[in-house]
């Protein structure tokens, strides 16, 4: 994995029954297709503990970038609101609930 000077997390929930659609389109499309932008490094995919209170599937997406400046520029480009555009073509928007958050790396260690 190469080293990322910043992330961008994705943590979501899933309606019970949509797990198939949202998933299939994640791993076979989407996540490459945001790891091809500029700047971006690597990504991740995480199905977390639990469910919440109406039983919507926890997952998280962590992708690792060169920069903030390239996450700005994707933020700010084509491909997210092309994205968001393609959720609602597809019918995933009402599957999907999602909490975005961003940041720098501060400090590591490896083992």
């Amino acid at each position: 994995m190469n080293e990322a000077n910043a992330v961008y997390m994705v943590r979501f929930w899933i309606k019970p029954g949509g797990e198939e659609k949202v998933l299939d389109w994640l791993d076979t499309s989407h996540i490459a297709d945001v790891v091809g932008q500029p700047g971006f490094l690597w990504a991740r995919r995480f199905r977390l503990e639990g469910t919440d209170d109406d039983g919507w599937a926890a997952h998280a997406m962590i992708y690792g970038l060169e920069s903030m400046d390239h996450l700005h520029a994707y933020m700010n480009g084509d491909a997210a609101r092309g994205y968001a555009e393609e959720r609602e073509t597809l019918g995933l928007a009402p599957l999907l609930r999602m909490d975005r958050c961003w940041g720098v790396t501060e400090f590591g260690v490896d083992a």
